[in-house]
């Protein structure tokens, strides 16, 4: 029903509503799993690996660049030693919700990306940013709740500790007949003029 769907996305985390924290979720939602280090974690010292320029492994992108489906970019805390690697694991237009009468208002769709977040810095990660989908006219929208999709589950988390990632999808309400460009992520916590992550889709 569209009441418990919109109780389920009323858990969300700083990414949709900009609160310092969730205080919990709903059962079987998709929390970040336990601390597993998926990528070097980077503990600040100054080196190669500092560059956010540079390239690993041929994905990764500088915050500034637009990035692809499947690429990763890097956010750059205000604090040295603090990063964030993210990547858009895929793109839905439209995204459906597993609530058969949930839908987008007249007039509106919903497009979805699925997201993710491990935390490669030297210390714990606090709330989210903010993520906007850029039609061709210039115009952003924000993040809105949903609920569960037919892909998979929101994106639901409260901090993130060294080596630990977060995934999700987050869902975007736009005009029926706009079409999305790119995706923009920012965070309170980044450094400033490092930009942020966009991804052209």
């Amino acid at each position: 029903m569209r009441q418990s769907a919109l109780a389920t996305a009323a858990l969300l985390p700083l990414l949709l509503f900009g609160a310092t924290a969730c205080s919990g979720a709903p059962e079987g939602a998709a929390l970040a799993p336990a601390a597993v280090p998926a990528v070097p974690v980077d503990d600040g010292v100054p080196g190669v690996g500092d560059d956010p320029s540079a390239e690993r492994d041929g994905v990764t992108r500088a915050a500034s660049k637009d990035a692809h489906v499947g690429d990763s970019v890097r956010v750059r805390g205000k604090e040295v030693g603090r990063h964030l690697q993210v990547v858009l694991a895929a793109y839905v237009d439209p995204a459906v919700s597993v609530e058969k009468n949930f839908a987008p208002a007249a007039g509106k769709r919903w497009v979805a990306a699925s997201m993710s977040f491990v935390n490669v810095g030297g210390a714990s990660y606090g709330a989210l940013g903010r993520m906007w989908a850029l039609d061709g006219a210039g115009q952003r929208h924000p993040v809105v709740p949903t609920g569960e999709l037919t892909t998979g589950k929101p994106l639901v988390f409260d901090s993130l500790a060294v080596g630990e990632r977060a995934e999700g999808w987050v869902v975007f309400e736009i005009p029926e007949n706009a079409r999305v460009v790119r995706l923009q992520y920012q965070d309170a916590n980044m450094m400033a003029n490092s930009g942020g992550g966009f991804w052209a889709v």
